[in-house]
């Protein structure tokens, strides 16, 4: 398998076979999708989705939250999926909560096409970052660039439902997808509780990939067009070819897989999501493989 070990202008961009490390060939992070943790788990035959607007909870956001079925009937403990929306899909966590169920995980939940995309059941949180006006921040990135916002709402799930502390997975796309790179930079290794990471359409981090959790296996998608406006093909590339590049390497090198043709659009998040983009022509490292499947290889030791 090829990886990206030195700079590449984008020129030579489809000419990659694979920017990948070794977690796609039988070496997950602390045992892998057979544990007996995840197999003994109730079947999901369809769980419920319930909106906990901001206020009615303790935590600082409205969110909505999809529990398999079966997850009443037992007291086993969970994976956890927290999905970060993106930027127009902010809102005031009450009456425009409806807002994040608009793409990924939370839109397939919402039109009944979440079964059976992850081979085990998972709760999946989908929180609501503030409008601009309530919370600028760093208006690009959710969370604003703080690291204590999603760490906190991590730790609220973890209070709240029966979470196995060991499978917390982070995606998100665009603005979430930038949240997602914000967390594993600015929060440390040792206390960011995620197993792995998927950024989409996101602008990657330029030198931040000297601080980056190391130990988290990282998957980014991007269309090869998103480029001259937000840069996130450009930056996404640098990250992960310089965070393959650092001495002494990560534990597994960053994956990234770039759709041909494809800009800062629905296509590249969406039926990434869905599954229904597997075995299309990309770039990078080929999407061949369910990202639910290849997120629940890992959990953290």
């Amino acid at each position: 398998m090829i990886t990206l070990k030195k700079p590449l202008i984008l020129l030579a961009l489809f000419a990659l076979v694979s920017c990948g490390g070794s977690d796609d060939e039988g070496n997950p992070s602390g045992g892998g999708g057979s544990d007996d943790e995840l197999t003994s788990l109730p079947e999901d035959t369809g769980g419920v989705h319930v909106p906990m607007k901001k206020g009615e909870t303790a935590s600082e956001f409205g969110y909505y939250v999809y529990k398999p079925g079966g997850y009443d009937a037992t007291n086993k403990s969970y994976p956890l999926l927290i999905f970060l929306h993106g930027k127009g899909e902010r809102g005031n966590g009450t009456t425009e909560l409806n807002e994040v169920l608009t793409g990924g995980p939370p839109m397939l939940i919402k039109n009944n096409q979440w079964k059976d995309k992850p081979p085990f059941p998972m709760i999946v949180a989908s929180p609501q970052f503030p409008s601009p006006e309530d919370d600028p921040g760093n208006d690009n990135n959710w969370g604003g660039g703080d690291a204590s916002n999603l760490k906190g709402f991590i730790e609220h799930m973890v209070a709240e439902y029966r979470v196995n502390p060991k499978r917390i997975y982070i995606t998100g796309y665009s603005h979430g997808g930038t949240g997602v790179f914000d967390y594993i930079i600015l929060q440390p290794e040792a206390t960011s509780q995620v197993a792995a990471a998927v950024p989409i359409a996101a602008w990657g981090p330029a030198e931040s990939f000297k601080t980056v959790c190391k130990n988290t296996p990282i998957w980014v998608f991007c269309g090869a067009n998103d480029g001259a406006a937000s840069g996130n093909l450009s930056t996404s590339l640098n990250f992960v070819t310089k965070y393959n590049d650092q001495s002494p390497g990560p534990r597994y090198d960053a994956k990234m897989t770039i759709y041909p043709a494809k800009g800062h659009e629905g296509y590249v998040w969406n039926k990434t999501y869905d599954l229904s983009n597997m075995g299309v022509t990309t770039t990078g490292d080929p999407y061949t493989m369910n990202i639910y499947e290849w997120m629940l290889q890992y959990k953290r030791d």
